[in-house]
């Protein structure tokens, strides 16, 4: 299994007509909850930022990875900043879209801060070789798709990420980043020549001919 692999997404159930209304009703309903918030129903409040939690988790814990030690810190930090900013939402899209993009900014942000500081603090002896289990095995060729999305840099590794990692369309990318959905496509085919490239290189799949 290659390391892209280990980290796409379960293929999206087949979008019948009657998913498609359940979604728009939920889409309704947490957009009005998000309106009742912002004008200082706090109730209302309390219920959105129940009803979004499950989404940011999600986001997390496939950005950071579901075992990394500060994710669910990361968890709460993303519910607070999508609480302190939704006085700034105008309706636009869906508030799902916009709890997307600042959950998605925040947990990149602690991944890289969490990578930073591990760098500088840890050493590894170079004539131990440590012990791997299958699993293990697995987490590892994610995070390694992780650490070439953090090398990678902006735009090309936040579409990937909303699109590999997180099972978002073209269309709902282009909503949550801002763009049009060929700029979308273009940032998706560079990141992935990208990864492709490293990924050949360091042996997780075989080179094109």
């Amino acid at each position: 299994m290659s390391a892209a692999r280990t980290l796409e997404t379960a293929r999206s159930p087949e979008v019948t007509p009657d998913l498609q209304r359940s979604k728009a009703v939920a889409e309704q309903k947490l957009n009005e909850s998000a309106r009742q918030a912002i004008q200082g129903n706090r109730l209302a409040l309390k219920q959105f930022l129940e009803a979004i939690t499950p989404e940011v988790r999600r986001i997390c814990r496939t950005i950071m990875g579901r075992d990394h030690a500060e994710v669910e810190d990361a968890i709460q930090e993303c519910v607070l900043d999508v609480a302190r900013a939704l006085p700034q939402f105008r309706f636009e899209a869906d508030v799902s879209h916009y709890v997307t993009k600042i959950a998605t900014r925040r947990a990149i942000s602690l991944q890289q801060r969490s990578r930073a500081r591990l760098q500088r603090h840890t050493t590894m002896d170079p004539n131990v070789a440590p012990v791997m289990t299958f699993d293990q095995g697995l987490a590892i060729r994610a995070n390694l798709v992780r650490d070439l999305l953090h090398d990678l840099g902006e735009p090309q590794s936040t579409v990937l990420r909303l699109r590999l990692m997180l099972g978002h369309s073209i269309g709902e990318i282009a909503s949550i980043t801002g763009v049009s959905e060929n700029t979308v496509k273009k940032r998706l085919r560079l990141g992935k020549d990208y990864l492709r490239r490293r990924l050949e290189r360091s042996g997780e799949i075989p080179r094109a001919r």
